[in-house]
């Protein structure tokens, strides 16, 4: 329903209801918490598979546009986003994992694991965003005005928003990290190493980049490039360690 407003908004040009849309985004993501919780954590232990990190990404995604939403003008970017968290509970409903659920999880793991994933999954949402924040900049400095200029907030909108995803994402990476040092007894074992520098690489690029901005008033080009060097970082930390076991450093 919260997508249907926005498309019929960005048709007829009539502002969106946004406290209609807010609270019944809020009541949707409150309902996919449900049914995820229901998922993750059943009598067995807790269940990480396939179908239920997908409803959990697709929570993540709606529920970090939903709370930005709150303070900035961006219902434009929404209209993707509600869809995206349907399909993904869908699936969990649907489909059940074949993988047994692990009943030797304490909480802190658990919170560890769910904080990285989140923390990934917001940084895509920012290389997402830095993308079109890059189209957006590129077609206006070479004034080529496609439609897509008049479906997306003002450049500072676009801007500012990009800024509070990485600030979200820091402060999840930054939990995630924490929970890691605590509660992950081998955190800096040798296989795992590779995904601890990594992701503190990746910590250290964000920062920096909020850094800068505050500092230097670091923006546009510059914001889009830190931002994709953070996500590679990350995504090396979290998927790419097996190949940098096996190739880089040419170990089996």
């Amino acid at each position: 329903m919260s997508t249907v407003l926005i498309i019929k908004s960005l048709k007829t040009d009539v502002q969106v209801n946004r406290a209609l849309l807010l609270g019944m985004a809020t009541a949707g993501g409150l309902l996919h918490l449900y049914f995820l919780f229901d998922a993750l954590f059943q009598e067995a232990g807790v269940q990480l598979g396939v179908t239920t990190m997908a409803a959990l990404f697709s929570l993540v995604l709606a529920a970090t546009g939903t709370i930005v939403a709150y303070y900035r003008h961006i219902e434009s970017l929404l209209a993707p986003a509600y869809p995206v968290a349907i399909v993904g509970l869908c699936i969990a409903l649907l489909f059940t994992d074949h993988g047994l659920p692990n009943p030797h999880l304490n909480t802190g793991v658990i919170a560890h694991i769910l904080l990285s994933i989140s923390a990934y999954c917001v940084l895509a949402l920012a290389l997402s965003q830095s993308i079109l924040l890059w189209i957006q900049n590129y077609q206006l400095k070479h004034r080529h005005l496609h439609d897509l200029l008049t479906l997306l907030p003002p450049l500072q909108t676009m801007e500012s928003t990009l800024f509070d995803l990485i600030s979200i994402c820091m402060v999840l990476l930054t939990l995630a990290i924490g929970t890691g040092f605590i509660f992950v007894s081998d955190f800096f074992a040798q296989h795992l190493l590779h995904k601890t520098v990594f992701a503190l690489g990746a910590w250290a690029v964000l920062w920096l980049l909020l850094f800068g901005r505050n500092l230097w008033g670091w923006r546009g080009m510059v914001a889009v490039k830190w931002t994709m060097t953070g996500f590679v970082l990350l995504t090396l930390g979290y998927f790419g360690s097996k190949v940098v076991l096996e190739v880089i450093l040419d170990r089996v």
